[in-house]
């Protein structure tokens, strides 16, 4: 994300300005749909049939509080230029957004990226951590583990 685009903290201001940034680079970023599950397949490289269990668990993903599911859409494509999947974890440490799957290319990960920092903030997280390949363009500053990247979420 451009370094004059500030994110504040919270709120539906913290969302308008994801997807201003996200805009300016040609994307929209937005909440994933129960309709999006035939694109999500196709950005997973899986097969467009769903089973049932699969639809199923798709529906819960896109409906539950405890995740959220984004999408990166491109103007003028009709494909997804990416996703990511962020869960919400509290316990005894700070509150921490675990992002568990991340997939687009190098523009769309950095604005789906920003997409998670803001929604950590907004939910309170003070601790964002990406669990992907390392072969995932994630820019720095991270904290680099095997598989795990951490930042603090600055309010």
């Amino acid at each position: 994300m451009r370094a004059d685009l500030a994110l504040p903290s919270a709120g539906p201001a913290a969302s308008r300005l994801v997807n201003t940034a996200a805009m300016l680079a040609g994307f929209v970023v937005r909440r994933a749909r129960r309709n999006d599950l035939a694109r999500v397949r196709a950005l997973l490289g899986a097969p467009a049939d769903a089973a049932r269990a699969d639809r199923k668990r798709f529906r819960r993903l896109v409906g539950t509080l405890r995740e959220d599911l984004y999408v990166a859409e491109r103007e003028g494509e009709a494909g997804l230029a990416g996703l990511v999947v962020i869960a919400y974890v509290r316990g005894l440490g700070p509150s921490t957004a675990l992002v568990r799957e991340l997939r687009g290319d190098a523009a769309a990960v950095a604005e789906l990226l920003a997409c998670a920092e803001a929604r950590a903030a907004a939910r309170g997280c003070a601790r964002i951590e990406v669990h992907a390949d390392a072969a995932v363009p994630v820019d720095p500053p991270w904290e680099d583990a095997a598989r795990i990247r951490r930042r603090e979420v600055t309010p």
